[in-house]
């Protein structure tokens, strides 16, 4: 279970992030969240099934038989099929919700990918978010208005 923490300039102001280099932080996922957006490529490279959540449905790209079970990550990291999904090619980044419902950007500090001399920065010299830091902002952005309009495509279904 990953330990996320909300990213902040005082926590991670001079600190820098590595790119993951392999997918075995996957192994345990039977099911990733797809978007809409997604879909259309997702659906080449992996089963999609349709889960219900609350009153609603959302789309999943089904990777194991089992929980715990994801049959598309090697035991050596590699991804064995052609799509990625968007959730994990976000890593070691992920949206959670606040207790007042709202998103922010957190941290996966146990990724093993937080550094203080290697990768990219989260903050430049002046405080402000880096440019990695503001594609990877915006990547959740698109994923973020993807995800309303899944929403209301799927509670059509």
């Amino acid at each position: 279970m990953p330990t996320l923490q909300p990213l902040s300039r005082s926590a991670f102001g001079r600190l820098r992030w590595k790119r993951y280099g392999d997918y075995r932080f996957t192994a345990s996922d039977a099911i990733c969240s797809l978007v809409a957006h997604e879909l259309s490529k997702a659906a080449l490279a992996l089963p999609i099934a349709f889960i219900a959540q609350g009153q609603t449905y959302t789309p999943a790209a089904v990777q194991g038989l089992a929980s715990g079970q994801n049959l598309y990550v090697h035991p050596d990291g590699r991804w064995l099929t052609t799509y990625i999904p968007a959730a994990y090619r976000s890593h070691p980044f992920r949206m959670a919700q606040t207790p007042d419902g709202q998103e922010v950007l957190c941290v996966d500090t146990d990724s093993g990918l937080i550094s203080e001399t290697e990768g990219d920065a989260f903050f430049t010299d002046s405080g402000e978010p880096s440019p990695e830091l503001v594609k990877v902002i915006d990547f959740f952005q698109q994923i973020a208005a993807n995800r309303q309009a899944t929403q209301a495509a799927c509670g059509v279904l």
